[in-house]
């Protein structure tokens, strides 16, 4: 069937077109309102200006199409291939794209609001200037996706995968980031006010200049995060991991701090216990460094709970069974307590509960160890 005849058709009140073959079929400002496309072969037409209103286009292939402008609100796209599409300025406003293929698709000025693309693909899409106000997309994959100037308030991004993805100047206001991977992705500037990120994966993501007031980043990653100029006032980070978060010039202005103790951020309640009892026993201590280790053929950063110095002599105290070190890494850890000690650093570990319920005898334990050449054990 061709482009003439399929208008022909619709013109005379056919709408069952499914499984119709218009492989680059020319019907750009055709009217297919409440048509029934799906499973249609549509890999390359040309759709700009089409009105393709409440039509059924699920499991529909339009790969590398042009829709340019296209009419699709309350379109039914699920499981559509749009991979490589063209769809700068269409309206798809309730649209259903629930699994979608859009992988490299032109979403550029697109009307998006509440449109469902949970579970979507959408890696390597441009929905810069796009609006998804309302929009669903839980569990949807949007690596390396450009969002940059995207409005994305009030969406649902629960576990999302966001790698590497571009949201600079996002509009991100009251949106849920919950368990959202947002690993290496940049949100400088972008409006995240009173959103959701509850256990999201935050590790270097760049925040500068980001407005987080009133958000909820609790239990999230922050690893390496950059938090320069950034808004964090009353914003909620408590029981995150902060590893090396740079925030310089950033607004802590009510910040509910992630288990903060005399102006050190620690990670746990169970830190805060050790720290103390460590202050107590007037020792000089350095909690949650960073250490370059070189573990033949390459070299390794690890992170140590606390690295400490008492009588002339290096020390590592391990909290074991925490979040970011589990019982079960204690063998891994092995292979960097070797070289600590080589190099005279001597490693311990203990048990989290122990920590948090008899802080004071375990700093005790600790800190005569360290005056006995002992290799590095475990305690519990």
């Amino acid at each position: 069937m061709d482009a003439s005849e399929i208008r022909s058709r619709y013109a005379a009140g056919e709408r069952d077109f499914r499984y119709i073959d218009l492989f680059k079929a020319q019907l750009s400002d055709t009217d297919l309102h409440d048509a029934d496309l799906r499973d249609a072969n549509l890999t390359g037409a040309d759709l700009r200006g089409a009105n393709l209103t409440s039509a059924d286009l699920s499991d529909a292939n339009l790969r590398s199409a042009n829709l340019i402008g296209a009419d699709l609100r309350g379109a039914d796209l699920i499981v559509a291939n749009l991979s490589d599409a063209d769809l700068r300025d269409a309206n798809l406003r309730d649209a259903n794209m629930i699994g979608a293929k859009l992988g490299v698709a032109n979403l550029r000025d697109a009307n998006l609001v509440c449109a469902n693309l949970s579970g979507a693909e959408l890696s390597c899409a441009d929905l810069s200037f796009a609006s998804l106000r309302g929009s669903y997309l839980s569990g949807a994959s949007l690596i390396k996706a450009n969002l940059s100037h995207t409005n994305l308030s009030s969406a649902n991004l629960s576990i999302t995968n966001l790698i590497g993805a571009d949201l600079s100047e996002s509009n991100l206001k009251y949106a849920n980031l919950s368990g959202a991977n947002l690993i290496e992705a940049n949100m400088g500037g972008a409006n995240l006010q009173g959103a959701n990120l509850y256990r999201a994966n935050l590790a270097y993501v760049n925040f500068n200049g980001a407005d987080l007031a009133n958000a909820d980043l609790s239990d999230a990653n922050l690893a390496g995060t950059d938090f320069t100029a950034a808004n964090l006032a009353q914003t909620n980070l408590e029981g995150t991991i902060f590893g090396l978060a740079t925030s310089s010039n950033a607004n802590h202005q009510g910040i509910k701090a992630p288990y903060e103790w005399n102006g050190l951020y620690l990670r746990s309640n169970n830190q805060i216990k050790i720290a103390e009892a460590l202050d107590r026993a007037g020792v000089l201590v350095y909690p949650n460094c960073r250490t370059r280790l070189k573990t033949s053929p390459e070299t390794e950063i690890t992170e140590t709970d606390f690295l400490v110095f008492y009588e002339g002599k290096w020390g590592i105290l391990e909290i074991d069974g925490e979040p970011w070190h589990p019982d079960s890494s204690t063998v891994l850890d092995s292979q960097s307590d070797r070289i600590f000690n080589v190099h005279g650093i001597r490693v311990a570990h203990y048990d989290a509960t122990r920590c948090l319920e008899q802080p004071d005898t375990v700093v005790e334990e600790f800190l005569k160890s360290l005056t006995h050449n002992c290799a590095a054990h475990h305690q519990t």
